[in-house]
């Protein structure tokens, strides 16, 4: 594993919208060397139009090929290994700043709440349409972006509309959320953001949405479709997977940084969302990766 990981920082092309598009031209590297492992809390689609390459994530390896897309979520680690020249389209933004009244209905889904957009990356591969439809937007984007004709910023922000629309309709564990649900909500999940590596007790979060022990359970589990401590639960194995592939630290201090004060309890609740241990988990992320194919 590679030390240590890169934190990016995205300069944004506007301030208010938020994101960030350029063509990159890449040599080749090294064979068997991979570019550093890196993150960033805006989302990418990665348009390849010339050459091959591998991009790894935590999960899986995507092989790309002239012409194919990539979607990869926020905050997601992810590496890149080309073996020849490659000319790529690259599109970073802050998803945030699109949550307007309409798309906060689906908040859980374009916040990767329960599941990472990269899971969009399947229904790419398995709807050609919409692959088309995402490309066109993002080449939309990029075309609007080089030009900067008058009302070029409405273009732009209307394709990243319809393309949150793409993400709604095609992502399996769309779980719609009214504004009123959300703003009543946004508090404890950020209370949980702040405080999961320490112990959060559902007592904790009450005063914050102001409703009574049984109805708060019932309630989140509707709005968010898990419980309070299944939600609490992913946010710490995340940080956990997080730090199995950026620090050189034994799982033990990883469950305490992650909010496992127990390895045996953070073993276990691991395997729930992992199907393996954390050291297996770290074992099947080394740089070695020959043979695998696309996730």
């Amino acid at each position: 594993m590679d030390y240590p990981v890169r934190n990016e920082h995205v300069d944004y092309h506007h301030p208010l919208l938020r994101y960030k598009i350029w063509d990159i031209n890449f040599s080749s590297l090294p064979p068997s060397s991979w570019n550093p492992w890196h993150y960033h809390k805006e989302v990418e689609l990665l348009l390849l139009t010339e050459g091959s390459m591998e991009v790894e994530t935590k999960d899986c390896v995507y092989e790309l090929k002239e012409g194919d897309l990539l979607i990869i979520g926020s905050s997601r680690l992810h590496r890149t290994k080309r073996l020849q020249p490659v000319k790529q389209i690259v599109l970073q933004f802050d998803i945030v700043s699109q949550l307007d009244t309409y798309a906060k209905d689906h908040a859980p889904v374009l916040l990767e709440l329960s599941e990472p957009l990269d899971q969009l990356n399947e229904v790419l591969d398995t709807y050609p349409s919409v692959k088309e439809a995402m490309i066109r937007l993002l080449t939309s984007i990029y075309e609007e972006a080089c030009r900067m004709e008058p009302g070029y910023e409405l273009a732009i922000s209307g394709a990243f509309k319809q393309m949150l629309v793409l993400i709604i309709r095609h992502t399996a564990t769309n779980v719609p959320m009214s504004p009123a649900d959300w703003q009543r909500l946004k508090p404890v999940l950020d209370y949980v953001e702040n405080e999961y590596v320490h112990p959060v007790r559902i007592h904790d979060v009450l005063h914050l949405v102001h409703l009574e022990y049984h109805y708060f359970i019932k309630y989140f589990q509707q709005c968010m479709g898990m419980s309070f401590v299944d939600y609490l639960h992913l946010r710490r194995i995340k940080k956990a997977e997080h730090l199995l592939l950026t620090e050189p630290l034994g799982v033990a201090e990883i469950g305490v940084r992650s909010g496992f004060p127990h390895v045996a309890q953070f073993i276990r609740i691991f395997k729930r969302y992992n199907a393996c241990t954390p050291s297996e988990f770290r074992k099947k992320r080394q740089p070695s990766t020959n043979g695998r194919g696309n996730g």
